[in-house]
């Protein structure tokens, strides 16, 4: 009995944080957006990334470093504040005896 009590806290407190991520999720992009995003974008708009292309025989640089900055900055954090709660409070609800 101890063990359905506690996959139902777990099943409970999971639902109800990843319904409270989701609508979390759509006030993180807009901040992202306007002002983590958009701040470091216009290092990429330089003509020196140009120039580091045609160096690089055509291999566009910027791009890809323009991407990871998208990751680092946007997908990592939004992913780690859903996953990472989930991960030490279920583990406090089964380690406890």
């Amino acid at each position: 009995m101890k063990k359905f009590y506690k996959f139902l806290k777990s099943f409970l407190f999971i639902s109800l944080w990843l319904i409270l991520c989701s609508v979390l999720t759509q006030y993180w992009y807009k901040f992202h957006w306007e002002y983590i995003y958009l701040n470091f974008r216009i290092i990429f708009d330089k003509e020196f990334w140009f120039f580091v292309e045609k160096i690089l025989l055509g291999f566009d640089i910027g791009y890809w470093l323009e991407e990871a900055l998208k990751i680092l900055s946007y997908e990592i954090p939004k992913e780690s504040f859903k996953y990472f709660p989930i991960y030490f409070v279920l583990k406090s609800i089964w380690i406890k005896n």
